[in-house]
């Protein structure tokens, strides 16, 4: 199998998904939504996440328009350079064009990849970014140039603005430079360049410093809030349940394979690089979702240096042939079950959205709509995005923010006009004028974990 057939087989593929997605009646997730609607407002930063995805979101949608088919090519686009940087860093780790091109081309169909290009998430960026700075580092310690340690500054700092759990990326350099004795001379010996990679780093960082700054560190805040292990649970089922999801997301095939490889394993430079930028990933996560939880995605950098690294070992075309169709045929059947709008559980969250907000439109007309949820509230924005209704949040001044909604549009307590409320009746009592409510009808939608309430607001 040629790569000329790998390419044909994925472009195919890519044929298929672009169909699913435009023939699908599944509607954007509701953090999608989340993201797409931070971009209309760009900022240095927001309540739950740093800024990059809503800026590269703001300047696609200003090119290609914010259509679901068009959103949802975002994540396919962003693939397609995550691809090209782990061609780059199979090449710096002397793997030969045909099986840098080969592992590349693999990549872009294993199960995380499959899922992950149909969403719009953090990850992308991150992985995009992570990537490209793998193949920097590999650069500062072959050529020790400044101007690598410039853009390698540059390009992590990037990786923070994407996601905050680039961080790790800082921590498994700490490992390499204290295990390796090359790497450790490579900034041993370049002074200046360390200095100048610090220093692009922070200057990357700095807006989104100063917007946490002046917002009292709410995202630094909410990102310790999920790794908050005063609230322990401890228990086995979550650590399995974690490792079973990297196990499925890296292709269950090429991992059971593996076992019959280990004898060629050695422990060279690539090897220890790649080891050292997956394993104290998976550790920490591991040992996280063992005291509190965890979901499978907090570890997404770590699946390019793993999947490499298996690539690597195995190094027999024969399974990596067998590990390319098992992919493909999941990646198929994923993007089948999309295109048919599956009732499966698992596309709860995207199912009936559309349809709901159309009713929902032609019960309040014109009028403004107070959501008391994130998500459906992120939803019903997009949904409305052509339509002149005020979409706003229950929030009390004094009380504590929650969601970034609660900053950008809360419901003044002050409020005079009639509105309708999508939600409870309790979390509008904050408001001082006189007001009566009329509950006008109960959804039951597939999306929301419990019946919506829509309310009519009216004040006296």
């Amino acid at each position: 199998m040629t790569n000329k057939i790998l390419g044909l087989a994925i472009f195919l593929l890519i044929v298929f998904k672009i169909t699913a997605i435009y023939f699908t009646e599944f509607s954007l997730y509701g953090d999608e939504a989340q993201y797409w609607l931070w971009s209309q407002t760009l900022d240095l930063g927001y309540y739950s996440k740093p800024p990059l995805l809503a800026w590269f979101l703001g300047g696609y949608s200003i090119l290609f328009g914010d259509s679901f088919i068009s959103l949802k090519m975002f994540p396919i686009v962003i693939y397609f350079f995550i691809s090209y940087a782990i061609y780059k860093l199979c090449l710096n780790l002397s793997f030969d064009k045909k099986k840098a091109r080969l592992c590349a081309l693999s990549f872009l169909i294993i199960p995380a990849a499959s899922l992950s290009s149909f969403l719009i998430s953090t990850d992308l960026l991150l992985l995009l970014f992570w990537g490209i700075s793998m193949v920097l580092l590999l650069k500062v310690v072959k050529t020790n140039l400044t101007i690598n340690f410039f853009l390698l500054g540059l390009f992590l700092g990037l990786g923070f603005l994407a996601k905050y759990a680039a961080i790790y990326f800082l921590l498994s350099l700490l490992l390499l430079l204290f295990l390796d004795k090359t790497s450790f001379k490579s900034f041993k010996n370049n002074p200046v360049g360390v200095l100048v990679f610090l220093l692009s780093f922070i200057v990357v960082l700095l807006p989104n410093i100063f917007w946490n700054f002046n917002n009292g560190w709410i995202t630094f805040s909410h990102t310790s809030d999920n790794a908050n292990l005063q609230n322990l649970n401890l228990n086995f089922y979550e650590p399995i349940k974690f490792l079973g999801s990297q196990i499925l997301m890296v292709g269950p095939l090429l991992f059971v394979f593996v076992i019959f490889f280990l004898k060629n394993f050695r422990l060279d430079y690539e090897n220890k690089f790649l080891l050292i930028f997956s394993l104290p990933i998976i550790l920490i996560v591991l040992v996280e979702s063992f005291l509190v939880r965890a979901n499978a995605n907090w570890a997404a950098p770590a699946l390019i240096s793993i999947f490499v690294f298996l690539f690597r070992l195995v190094n027999r075309s024969s399974v990596l042939k067998l590990n390319f169709i098992f992919n493909y045929l999941i990646a198929f059947l994923l993007f089948f079950s999309i295109l048919n709008s599956s009732d499966n559980k698992v596309f709860d969250r995207i199912t009936g959205v559309g349809k709901f907000s159309n009713t929902l439109s032609d019960i309040i007309k014109e009028k403004d709509i107070v959501v008391s949820d994130r998500i459906i509230f992120s939803n019903i924005a997009y949904q409305f995005r052509n339509k002149q209704n005020l979409i706003l949040m229950p929030h009390k001044t004094d009380s504590s923010i929650t969601n970034h909604f609660q900053m950008s549009s809360a419901l003044n307590i002050d409020r005079k006009n009639d509105f309708f409320l999508l939600g409870d009746i309790s979390n509008i009592s904050y408001l001082s004028n006189k007001k009566k409510s009329k509950l006008i009808k109960e959804f039951d939608v597939p999306f929301s974990s419990e019946p919506l309430k829509l309310y009519e607001i009216n004040f006296k």
